[in-house]
């Protein structure tokens, strides 16, 4: 996405359209700030957001200030954090649109008015988008932004299930049953394994199972390892996929698996959390744990035969061929204006949410 530089920003003469960006300004605080994109340009394709979705784990870090980037700093050179200030507020969350073009350049031939297209940029109600960004987004016919809107994600989960190397036959547990472990949890059936979901919020473990997924309640009273090997014999499961972002998910991830499984997190940890012993299970039945990570300079393990953008493609079809099934998934719509209170039912209910949007009335 095409930046407004501060002048256009300020609002010289030359200002194109107007746009509100979603901004957390502080810990708690969340804002939308009035602007100007950009005038538009010849190969340039403005997009008016339709619907966007809530990063549960990323931009709730953000908000509680609990992301690592805020409290030291990466070394990006050499790859790794280092003691001192981090990034300061405001940030500008989100990576998940879907946007309807309104205007086009006078030189654009890909796309036209009333195309939708995937757009990778934080929450505001328009777009600024190159035709070669706006094509690489363009929507198939017949998919709606509702269903679009989980294209990011899917190559998240699908970038999981790679690095958990499934084969087969294989079992795998997936812990957390958010958005994106329901959408591993589905992939990695689609690869043959058998998949046991695990959550401790019953609506989730529900959706699983809707899904065709079998799901564990991690209720206090239960054992979940104890219960996955019912399901999956005495030796434990082969493979763990964890998407929570909890230390305690990641430790119980690790307790449901056999000699020389393997964890891939797809999720981020952020805050200080208990709930990790690696002198228990981890030690003693030798895990590989497997951080899944396709962006921020991090190639996928399979390249250069998997790229990013041929795990986009296919992430892509399968939501869009219904392998990877999203109806149901979205339990709030939320309007844009109201963006607050989208981010508090997260906060505040995580229970009663799988996925969060954000609607855009224009």
């Amino acid at each position: 996405m095409r930046q407004p530089s501060p002048s256009v920003g300020a609002g010289t003469a030359v200002a194109g359209p107007p746009c509100r960006r979603l901004l957390i300004t502080g810990p708690g605080t969340v804002e939308l700030i009035a602007e100007h994109l950009p005038p538009l340009g010849d190969h340039d394709v403005y997009v008016r957001t339709v619907v966007s979705g809530i990063s549960h784990g990323t931009e709730i870090a953000w908000l509680h200030d609990d992301a690592a980037a805020l409290h030291r700093r990466w070394d990006t050179g050499r790859r790794f954090y280092r003691d001192g200030p981090g990034r300061d507020f405001p940030v500008a969350p989100g990576y998940e649109s879907i946007g309807r073009v309104a205007q086009v350049g006078t030189k654009v031939t890909a796309v036209t008015i009333g195309d939708l297209i995937a757009v990778d940029a934080p929450h505001a109600d328009g777009h600024l988008l190159t035709e070669t960004a706006a094509t690489a987004g363009l929507l198939p016919g017949g998919v709606g932004p509702e269903r679009a809107v989980f294209f990011i994600l899917a190559r998240v989960a699908l970038g999981g299930v790679h690095d958990a190397a499934l084969s087969v036959g294989d079992s795998v547990v997936v812990v957390g049953l958010g958005t994106v472990g329901l959408l591993a949890a589905q992939m990695a059936r689609h690869a043959g394994a058998t998949v046991i979901g695990v959550d401790r919020y019953p609506r989730r473990a529900a959706a699983a199972e809707a899904l065709g997924v079998n799901a564990v309640v991690a209720e206090a009273d239960i054992d979940v390892a104890a219960t996955v090997r019912d399901r999956v014999g005495a030796a434990g499961a082969d493979a763990a996929i964890e998407a929570s972002g909890s230390y305690t998910g990641l430790h119980e991830a690790i307790r449901c698996l056999r000699v020389g499984g393997r964890v891939a997190t797809v999720a981020s940890y952020h805050g200080e959390q208990p709930g990790l012993r690696l002198g228990e299970e981890y030690h003693r039945n030798r895990i590989t744990l497997i951080s899944s990570m396709t962006v921020n300079g991090c190639p996928q393990r399979g390249h250069p035969a998997w790229t990013l953008d041929r795990l986009n493609t296919t992430a892509r079809k399968l939501v869009t061929d219904g392998v990877v099934r999203t109806e149901g998934l979205i339990t709030h719509r939320v309007p844009f204006d109201r963006a607050a209170d989208a981010y508090a039912l997260i906060t505040d209910t995580p229970q009663d949410t799988i996925k969060v949007v954000l609607t855009y009335d224009h």
